[in-house]
Parts: C-alpha cells; sequence; structure tokens
C-alpha cells in the first residue's frame, strides 16, 4: 500500500470491496491524464461492466477535520474530466458545506460522509456482546529428520534431511525433495486450522510428525542409503522450529456511509498495520473483510 494512503482511504477502499460485486477495486490506481499524458493518483478506483460497456467509478477521500467546501469539489471535477473516469463519488470524514453538496449535485458527482452512530464497539454488527479477535501464527522449519525402520541387515534409524534430499518410490523413481514435502506440510489447511485453534502467545517452538507419510496416490515413500546402496521406506518425517503467536484485540467503531452500516477497526500483528471492516448494506447483505498493510488481496467472507 502506498505511504499515501490514510485510514480513511483504506476504509472507503474497503467498504468499496465489499459492496463491488464482480467487479475490481483498486485502492491509490495511478490514472493517466488525457491532457498532460501523465499519470494521476485516485484513491479508489472500481472498475466493472454495465450493459456490456466497461464502466470506470473513481471514488476521492478527504481525511479532513473541517469539512470539504466547494473548492475541493471543484478540484476533483477538474482532474477527472481529464481521466477514464466514468462516475465520481466524493468521501469526506468530516461532511460537506451545503454549497459543496449543491454544486456536487448539479454535476452529478456523488458525495458521501461518515456518521459516527455510536461509540467504540461492535455489539450492533456481531452479538450483545461480541468482540472481535484476531491470531496469527508464524512458524519456520529449522529441523527435518526422516525415520526409517531395519532393511534385512541395516539398523531402523533418524537421520537428518536437507531441503534438496530426494524421495523416492518403490521403483526408485524420483517423486520429491525434502523442501517440497515440508511446504506442503507447513501449508496444509489442517495444520492452519490447528495452529489457529490450540496456538497461543506462550508457545515458542512447534513439532510435528507425518507418520506412514504416502503421495497423493498412496504410495509409500522411500529415501536411497548410498553406503550400502539400498531404498529404505519411510516411518515418519518430523518437523521443529521456532513459532509465533500474536492474538490482538480490534478497536471497533461503527458508523455508515451513505445507506451502508459499517464496523471498522484497526490491530498491530505481526508488526503490520491491519484494518477489518464489516458492512451491511440496505438489503440486510453482510459482508466482512480485513486488510493487511503490504499484503496483496483482500481476504472477505459473506
Amino acid at each position: 500500500m502506498p505511504k499515501r494512503s490514510n485510514d480513511f482511504q483504506r476504509l472507503i477502499y474497503l467498504v468499496r470491496v465489499n459492496l463491488a460485486e464482480g467487479a475490481t477495486v483498486t485502492e491509490s490506481k495511478m490514472m493517466r491524464d488525457r491532457l498532460t499524458k501523465r499519470f494521476r493518483e485516485v484513491d479508489v478506483v472500481v472498475e466493472g461492466k454495465v450493459g456490456g460497456q466497461n464502466v470506470v467509478v473513481s471514488v476521492e477521500c478527504r481525511d479532513h477535520r473541517r469539512v470539504a467546501d466547494v473548492t475541493w469539489v471543484d478540484l476533483m471535477k477538474s482532474k477527472h474530466e481529464r481521466l477514464d473516469t466514468n462516475a465520481l463519488i466524493l468521501a469526506s470524514r468530516s461532511g460537506f458545506t451545503p454549497e459543496a453538496r449543491n454544486v456536487a449535485d448539479k454535476f452529478g458527482i456523488k458525495v458521501f460522509t461518515l456518521e459516527d452512530i455510536e461509540g467504540s464497539d461492535l455489539p450492533a454488527l456481531l452479538a450483545p456482546s461480541g468482540e472481535l479477535w484476531l491470531k496469527s501464527v508464524k512458524i519456520t522449519a529449522q529441523k527435518v529428520t526422516i525415520a526409517v525402520p531395519e532393511y534385512e541387515e541395516l539398523a531402523g534409524e533418524t537421520v537428518i534431511a536437507n531441503p534438496d534430499n530426494l524421495v523416492y518410490l518403490k521403483d526408485g523413481t524420483e517423486v520429491f525433495q525434502v523442501q517440497q514435502i515440508v511446504d506442503g506440510i507447513l501449508k496444509s489447511s489442517q495444520l492452519r486450522d490447528y495452529l489457529l485453534s490450540q496456538g497461543k502467545e506462550e508457545h515458542k517452538r512447534f513439532e510435528l510428525s507425518w507418520e506412514s507419510p504416502r503421495t497423493p496416490a498412496g504410495e509409500p515413500l522411500y529415501v536411497k542409503k548410498l553406503e550400502p546402496s539400498a531404498l529404505r521406506s519411510v516411518d515418519s518425517i518430523r518437523v521443529v522450529g521456532p513459532c509465533t503467536v500474536e492474538i490482538g484485540r480490534f478497536g471497533m467503531r461503527h458508523g455508515k456511509i451513505g445507506n451502508v452500516t459499517i464496523a471498522w477497526g484497526k490491530v498491530a500483528i505481526a508488526g503490520r498495520d491491519t484494518m477489518a471492516v464489516a458492512t451491511v448494506d440496505d438489503t440486510g447483505k453482510a459482508k466482512f473483510s480485513i486488510n493487511v498493510a503490504g499484503a496483496s488481496g483482500v481476504p472477505s467472507a459473506p
């Protein structure tokens, strides 16, 4: 996210993401000025199709303590007359003067303001005593060991595996590097769900074991011993390393932008600024999005 972005712009961006069915929403998008040929930044841009035609809706945000006056409306109108904007929306945290609203209406520009409707909680959107928390878990594979059973005259043993060590099928076909297996384990939904449900802030290390590992087709895995040369079946793969569990509570506020009820809040997780936004539109449809500073994409849920 560009440094020029602010919390109000970010809030408006996430609200538009929640409301934009089938459209693409971009924050701090650079659009070319048809007159100067230079690129100019637009706070939020929504791109979609209406009647088979491409439509660009631009949203400009003003996060000032003073209400927006007609001068800002005039500036934004002039700016977007030279951009590929089909419709312009102006959002001001502190509202608009009557003259600014009147001029914007005459130009066909929609204006919105943020109206705080309650204090600092989220009960109206979640539950009578609802709170919103975010848990983050970071794990790093530090050591990987592979256990093999007895084989003919060879004793069972546990060996330290390097990331580029190969793993085989029974017929000697190479199938994976150890790094690929570890990546698959650490990115699995089962491990993610377990860590998020059971992880605590006092946990500093993790240990996991995959017993009788097999390929997706159900074939057992083998490793190769060089001296004497032999393929040995894998009993288990064990991964250990450091972990960090962080739990943060969002300080939520809620209000309205136009006819959309919103709740939003921020928390720092893993040193990164994180904003959550819940919206309920005039049809009663609710949606929730989280934006992590510096991350691509916006996870959302209905």
